[in-house]
């Protein structure tokens, strides 16, 4: 069954710069329950914001001009000596999701040929803000529907106050009460497809006149994704879920992030990464955050190290940025190196000023120098903000597999 591919516009001029693209995309059987997908990897990006300025990075001598910024392949303290950093990364709770039991859910989940998708929404401020005090209620729900949802994490939901409604009896239904002041609450959601099998039958003619009727079987996947809570409701097509990258702003400076991807049976390692985007005390360009992966047990996703970095005009004038990729342990993973831009102020009005936000898009390198994958993503920081927040997708690439399905994924 031939795919069609959704670009986004965002980064489309920059894409060929960037990283080469292939002009289609194979036919992809998912195999659901193949060992190959324990190195799927995940992370989400709201983790990664503070009340606190970012600050420069230590000992190296970084710079916009060398090959890496001036990073090198040392060891570092878990999350770079940031003790925020080590605490933000640990928001999420994982969620023992009762309708696994259900064998209706089962039988969707096993089935080789199930449209298989993760899904993460984060509402309220996506920056911490100590000074708000007004309470905004999100209490609502997210359903598919065709299909499965299965709870895989919540995010800041706390213990008296936010809650999932049980039992959950619908399998395409998740309901939850939150309310949010300072900070946000969130949920983590695997989303399970099955393919519609809908056949025609198709008259066709020859030459001679003769008449021939053939069976077109379509094996595509119909469904929607509808989240609906008071302050904001959307309704996504299942083809958005395949490299979903949005941030709503509400008028209240409240906002509702979606972040998804597709996942398949070839054990390309991609996820998250997310974080602080901002300027220390001399007005440098930082940034700071979480990479996410997942466990090799299939579905449990948890923090596997950090990145930092930083960015600025180099003097050639492009805009670059430059930055290191951590272990959880502090071990060296990878050189970070691409471009970013933002919306100038021409650009934007005074009302969007505030939430203006640019892209980022770049490539991983191991110690060696040598390419082994792509980052990309959206950041909140115009030079006037302090701090922001980043968040974006890392993929590393599968150079022993058959080709590549997805390199031609939004911004790869």
């Amino acid at each position: 069954m031939a795919r069609r591919l959704i670009l986004s516009q965002a980064e489309l001029k920059y894409k060929k710069s960037l990283t080469d693209t292939k002009k289609g995309e194979p036919t992809v059987i998912r195999n659901l329950l193949t060992p190959l997908m324990m190195v799927v990897t995940l992370l989400f990006w709201a983790n990664g914001c503070s009340d606190s300025p970012i600050e420069p990075g230590a000992s190296e001598n970084l710079n916009l001009e060398d090959e890496f910024g001036g990073y090198t392949a040392s060891m570092e303290n878990p999350g770079f000596g940031d003790p925020e950093l080590v605490d933000e990364a640990a928001s999420d709770t994982v969620y023992n999701d009762e309708i696994l039991a259900s064998p209706e859910v089962g039988t969707i989940i096993s089935c080789p040929r199930t449209g298989y998708y993760h899904l993460r929404a984060v509402w309220g401020r996506l920056c911490y803000d100590s000074v708000v005090t007004e309470v905004t209620d999100w209490t609502g729900s997210l359903s598919v529907s065709c299909g499965v949802e299965v709870i895989r994490r919540v995010i800041r939901f706390e213990p008296g106050q936010d809650y999932i409604i049980r039992p959950r009896t619908d399998p395409k239904l998740i309901e939850w009460v939150s309310k949010t002041t300072v900070h946000n609450d969130g949920i983590a959601v695997d989303i399970f497809v099955p393919p519609i099998f809908d056949t025609t039958e198709v008259a066709k003619i020859d030459s001679l006149g003769d008449t021939s009727y053939v069976i077109v079987i379509d094996t595509s996947y119909s469904a929607t994704v509808s989240f609906e809570t008071g302050p904001y409701s959307r309704t996504f097509e299942l083809e958005e879920l395949r490299s979903l990258d949005t941030v709503v702003y509400l008028d209240d400076s409240n906002a509702v992030a979606f972040h998804s991807f597709e996942l398949h049976r070839y054990p390309c390692q991609l996820g998250f990464l997310a974080g602080r985007w901002g300027f220390d005390e001399n007005g440098e360009g930082r940034f700071r955050g979480v990479w996410w992966s997942k466990r090799p047990s299939f579905f449990d996703w948890y923090i596997s190290g950090y990145l930092k970095g930083h960015f600025g005009k180099n003097d050639s004038g492009a805009k670059v940025f430059y930055g290191k990729w951590i272990s959880r342990t502090g071990e060296f993973k990878g050189f970070l190196k691409g471009t970013y831009d933002h919306p100038h102020c021409q650009e934007v009005t005074n009302a969007r000023m505030k939430h203006a936000h640019g892209w980022f898009a770049g490539k991983i390198f191991n110690a060696n120098r040598i390419e082994i994958g792509v980052l990309k993503g959206r950041y909140r920081s115009a030079p006037w903000h302090k701090n922001g927040f980043f968040q974006g997708w890392w993929k590393l690439n599968c150079n022993a597999i058959e080709s590549d399905p997805d390199d031609n994924k939004e911004g790869f």
